[in-house]
């Protein structure tokens, strides 16, 4: 015979109430991390010589952090605050043949997930929309995309949304995380 023991009612609503009280509520943190998705697929799309891809992960002080902040005009995000991640592509040799950016930025309807490119002289070849929820269409066009490729290191500060008048959030969200991305680039990795 089994023995089934009971969980007085008042003890188990106390303790849900307890819980929703003092339990941390998520942050934004979670979403605006961005995982570079499927990197051993999608590499050869940035880098079709790309045999492999090396992780680098650089803390992020106050200090650059700021600085970061003061020359693109736009807060870093919660969950981009502490580090820098991005990844160096390695040819066959292990030699590396440039250098890959996974980047979240806030959308209309959530985070807007983007991956680029940029070869050894820190322009960007190739961008990619890797995930987002926004309704509006046109960040997703090649059209607006290829805008970016050619885009170097001199010049960033000034980037503009290149949709102009018709600028949208999603469009303006990834010029924005552009700008951010190759902003701490040159301010993490190249100034050091």
């Amino acid at each position: 015979m089994k023995h089934i023991t009971k969980i007085p009612t008042v003890w188990y609503c106390s303790s849900i109430v307890l819980f929703l009280l003092f339990a941390k509520p998520l942050t934004a943190e979670q979403v605006y991390v961005c995982v570079w998705r499927n990197p051993e697929r999608t590499m050869s799309r940035l880098f079709p010589d790309a045999r492999d891809y090396r992780t680098v992960a650089l803390p992020l002080s106050a200090e650059k952090r700021d600085r970061i902040e003061e020359r693109t005009g736009e807060e870093i995000l919660p969950g981009q605050r502490e580090e820098y991640q991005y990844y160096e592509m390695l040819n066959r040799d292990g030699v590396v043949i440039g250098y890959t950016q996974a980047v979240t930025q806030r959308g209309e309807f959530g985070a807007i997930e983007f991956v680029f490119g940029m070869d050894t002289t820190h322009t960007i070849n190739t961008i990619y929309i890797q995930r987002a929820r926004e309704r509006d269409r046109t960040f997703r066009q090649d059209e607006f995309l290829e805008t970016f490729v050619g885009l170097g290191i001199e010049g960033i500060d000034t980037l503009e949304d290149p949709a102009g008048e018709d600028a949208t959030i999603a469009t303006t969200g990834v010029t924005v995380g552009v700008r951010k991305a190759l902003v701490s680039f040159e301010e993490l990795v190249l100034a050091d």
